[in-house]
Formats: structure tokens, C-alpha cells, sequence
């Protein structure tokens, strides 16, 4: 924390607004910060007291919106659930999530201890294709349950894990829905084409969902494969006539993409998608 800051007014007991030695106006977090520090506009804020600092240009009246509502303690907690979280995937979380999550788990708190139920109707398709987002989910779910006394599962689990999961993608959250979305029900297309033949244990079966994964990313985003059209084409071709049977079912793939998920999925695909099918059809023979 290499910045300097100068104190402008306190928000409450933990937060007060500040401005930096560039002259942005920032909001800072502390343990006591807003008692503290020297509360005379212009006085230097001691660092020792800051915690979590966040530029206030876009989003100042939701910053003091949730410092105001939301105990301490809970702001405590999603420090502690963040650090676990970043260990676990090996990862460092921008400041956005800080107070995403701070207001999702309070909310969620007050909706149990209310008598609610939380449910996911993506639950499933986090778990299959998100699992090690999910994992580390459930260690945050274990963290939350403890402090807060609380009982949240797997459903409470699969939405922590999509803050995750949006957190470390350039998408958004409606684009990583979809993709989970589009996911599940091309598996499930694959599943009935195959009368449930592949091994979904298998490594084959993951590499085939984590390119799938990847082809719905590349398709939301607009991104083009970088290998030329000669190669692509060149293999196609090969692929084409060695395994008859598994381009078959990949052009049938990418036809189900293309007509029932309503996506430009470009002929090329069928290639790479051959690729993945035929060492599967392969095993089962």
C-alpha cells in the first residue's frame, strides 16, 4: 500500500472517504478506521488502520449503501473466505469481488435465518464443469458455516463458486450462465446420440467438455481460431476420410449448435470436434 491518503469524512465506525495523493476520491475500510484516525479534513490517514480500499468514482452510494447495513463482522468473514479462496485456486482476486461477496453471503444469511430455502438451478452444471471453483466454494461454505453459525450447502455453494468462476473470466455473468447453460444441454445431446455410451468418467469425456467449455467462450466472445483455413481444411479432410463415423457425429454436434443454441459455429469446428470423439468411440469398441 504505497498510496497516501488524506482523510475527507467518515462514513461510519469502519468506513470513512479519503482522497489520494492523485486527488481520487477512494473509500477506505478499517476495523475502527472511522474512530480512529484523525477526523480533520486534509489529515493523513495512518495506514496501520486500512484494510480494504476502493475507488469510489462508479459505485459510492452502494459502497456506503452496504457499510452502513452490513455488520462488520461479515466484511471480517469474506476476508477470510477470499484469502482461502485465492489459495485454492492459486489465484488473486481483483477487489470487485470483496464486495459482491460481502453482500451476497449477508443476504443469503438473512434470507435462512428468515425460514428461506436457496436453491440453484445451476447447481448441477457448476459442479460438472466448474469443479475446482466449486471445491473451493464448498471450503468457503465451511468457513461461513462456522462463524456465522449457519447451515448452507452445496446450493449456497454453487453460487459463491459463480463469483468465483466470474471473477476470474473476462465475461460476463449473463455470458458465463449461458455457457454453462449451452454446456449442459449439449452434453446431454451428446449423451442421447450416443445412447449414453461414453464413459463420463473418463479422461476423454473431460477433455471433451473442457473444449466444448472453451468453444462457447470463443463463440460469446467473438474470438477466431488462430490456425489458418488450409491446415484446418487439410485435416478435415483427413479426419474425414479415416474416421467417417466420428465426424459424423461431430457434424451432428455442430449442427445442434448451430440450429438449437442458435450459435455461428463455423464448419472448421467439426474437425476439432472429431478429434475428441473418435478416441471415445475408439474405447467403447
Amino acid at each position: 500500500m504505497n498510496l497516501t491518503y488524506s482523510y475527507i469524512k467518515t462514513i461510519n465506525n469502519n468506513a470513512i472517504t479519503a482522497v489520494d495523493e492523485n486527488n481520487k476520491e477512494v473509500i477506505i475500510m478499517g476495523k475502527g478506521i472511522g474512530v480512529k484516525c484523525i477526523r480533520i479534513p486534509g489529515a493523513k490517514i495512518d495506514k496501520r488502520l486500512i484494510e480494504r480500499v476502493f475507488v469510489s468514482d462508479t459505485n459510492r452510494q452502494y459502497i456506503e449503501a452496504i457499510t452502513n447495513q452490513i455488520p462488520y463482522a461479515i466484511f471480517e468473514l469474506v476476508e477470510s473466505v477470499i484469502k482461502k479462496a485465492e489459495t485454492d485456486l492459486n489465484t488473486t482476486f481483483k477487489d470487485a469481488i470483496y464486495l459482491t461477496l460481502v453482500d451476497h453471503i449477508y443476504f443469503s444469511y438473512k434470507v435462512v435465518n428468515d425460514g428461506g430455502k436457496i436453491e440453484n438451478p445451476l447447481l448441477n452444471e457448476i459442479k460438472m464443469f466448474h469443479p475446482q471453483e466449486f471445491i473451493a466454494a464448498m471450503n468457503s461454505i465451511a468457513l461461513i458455516n462456522n462463524e456465522l453459525h449457519a447451515s448452507f450447502d452445496e446450493h449456497e455453494a454453487s453460487y459463491i463458486a459463480f463469483h468465483y468462476i466470474s471473477a476470474l473470466s473476462n465475461l460476463s455473468n449473463l455470458e458465463n450462465k449461458q455457457i454453462m447453460r449451452n454446456l449442459d444441454k449439449t452434453m446431454k445431446y451428446i449423451d442421447e446420440l450416443t445412447n449414453n455410451s461414453l464413459n463420463k468418467n473418463s479422461y476423454q469425456y473431460g477433455r471433451l467438455m473442457i473444449h466444448l467449455k472453451c468453444l462457447f467462450n470463443r463463440l460469446i466472445s467473438n474470438e477466431r481460431l488462430e490456425d489458418s483455413d488450409d491446415f484446418i481444411q487439410e485435416m478435415a479432410h483427413s479426419l474425414k476420410d479415416k474416421h467417417r463415423s466420428g465426424w459424423d457425429y461431430a457434424a451432428n454436434i455442430a449442427a445442434f449448435i448451430k440450429d438449437d443454441l442458435h450459435l455461428s459455429i463455423s464448419d472448421n469446428e467439426v474437425a476439432y470436434l472429431t478429434m475428441h470423439i473418435v478416441p471415445m468411440l475408439k474405447r467403447n469398441d
